[in-house]
């Protein structure tokens, strides 16, 4: 019986020790962090697909410096679609390549304005490992060369902006949009997608004069930065064109989608030094009225923020320079709205405001005869900005500091 009883203990304990017999071990698994996709030759799609260095990660964690050694790896491959290409990746590793961390992907500008999009969101909405919440942008210049540059912090180029990413409220100066969002609107007819533009920018640290260089036993810092700067604007599958940082305020003060950043204006009196606030929260409602048939759109924005550099030194304790500050700040918010605004009816004729939208919600029926002609109808819209404008905190004091010597 005892015989009996350590037999099957013994079986037992052979799948207890036994472990996970289909797992994958780390250094198998090429666990992405962005992919980019541009242009390839002779019509074909070329993917950039970055993934984790974990030979890096696995020495860094031994205390084994690896101070040259890059903690991510770039693989190019070309094929006919994109799922095409992504296959071919098998031809160049053994590393079983996943996405489902993935949370960027890149589309070269060339790409964007002469092939489109629409064949890569086909195969990224299809797709099940592909991440819905995924951040879309695009990119300026070789996309190979941007996932090159080198940072400090953060080990590879596609976390870097994936954290980057993270914080677009901060600043509220681009507008990227995640890939189910931006599906959602390149489906819709009343509004037209868009998303934040990233590109290598000169690093303004490096410096100039000599004795910083690694012979000098100085680790030197990258020559250039990847930035994000502007919003890319879509007509179709297709980019049409894009806005500066001043102009995607804009179109995020209207949108109701600017949640922190700083506006900076003189107040009257006060030349040429400037106040610079900080946004609290800002609110846009959409009102239309179709008279005699014409569109008119009134939009009412109203932001909040308190005072973060007082260098024309209002006295926000006095209410007359607190009402004048107010309406100064309202009249930089007003221009940065009609500066938007301007540039996407007049220039590109895009709706990425959402007017097509708020009509639809106000005028269901007249809006079935109006959908197949909206990006004609787009131009035409009057639109009139109206703009309430609240300083509703001083930060920690009330005046500027002024010297007590005379």
């Amino acid at each position: 019986m005892l015989r009996r009883v350590l037999i099957i203990l013994l079986i037992l304990n052979i799948f207890i020790i036994s472990g996970c017999w289909d797992r994958t071990e780390l250094e198998d698994l090429g666990v992405v962090t962005a992919v980019g996709i541009e242009q390839g030759n002779s019509g074909k799609i070329r993917v950039i697909v970055q993934t984790i260095n974990t030979s890096a990660l696995s020495k860094i964690g031994g205390g084994r410096g690896v101070e040259f050694e890059k903690g991510y790896r770039n693989s190019v491959i070309e094929g006919d679609t994109f799922a095409d290409a992504i296959n071919k990746l098998t031809t160049i590793t053994a590393t079983k390549r996943s996405f489902s961390h993935n949370n960027l992907f890149i589309i070269s500008e060339d790409l964007a304005r002469q092939r489109g999009v629409q064949d890569i969101l086909d195969f990224l909405e299809r797709d099940p490992q592909i991440r819905l919440d995924a951040w879309v942008i695009v990119g300026r210049g070789s996309l190979v060369n941007l996932l090159d540059v080198p940072g400090r912090i953060t080990g590879s180029v596609g976390g870097r902006l994936t954290d980057i990413l993270k914080f677009h409220n901060e600043s509220s100066t681009y507008a990227p949009l995640k890939l189910e969002e931006f599906i959602r609107l390149f489906e819709s007819k009343c509004c037209q997608p868009y998303t934040a533009v990233v590109e290598i920018q000169p690093n303004a640290s490096v410096p100039t004069d000599k004795g910083h260089g690694i012979l000098d036993g100085n680790v030197p810092e990258p020559l250039n930065n990847t930035t994000i700067n502007g919003t890319a604007l879509f007509k179709k599958d297709k980019m049409a064109g894009w806005l500066n940082d001043t102009e995607s305020r804009g179109l995020l003060l209207l949108r109701g989608e600017a949640k922190r950043g700083n506006i900076t204006f003189q107040v009257p009196g006060k030349e040429p030094k400037k106040v610079t606030t900080k946004l609290i929260q800002a609110k846009s409602k959409l009102e239309p009225v179709i008279k005699d048939g014409q569109i008119y759109i009134t939009a009412k924005v109203a932001v909040e923020s308190y005072i973060l550099d007082n260098q024309a030194g209002i006295n926000p304790g006095n209410p007359g320079e607190l009402v004048k500050a107010e309406a100064a700040q309202g009249r930089e918010v007003k221009r940065q709205i009609e500066t938007a605004l301007k540039k996407a009816q007049e220039q590109y004729q895009l709706d990425v405001f959402g007017f097509g939208e708020a009509v639809h919600r106000k005028y269901p029926q007249e809006w079935k005869q109006m959908e197949k002609n909206w990006p004609e109808l787009f131009p035409a819209v009057k639109v009139k900005v109206q703009v309430k404008s609240l300083i509703q905190h001083t930060s920690l004091t009330i005046g500027a500091p002024e010297s007590a010597q005379r």
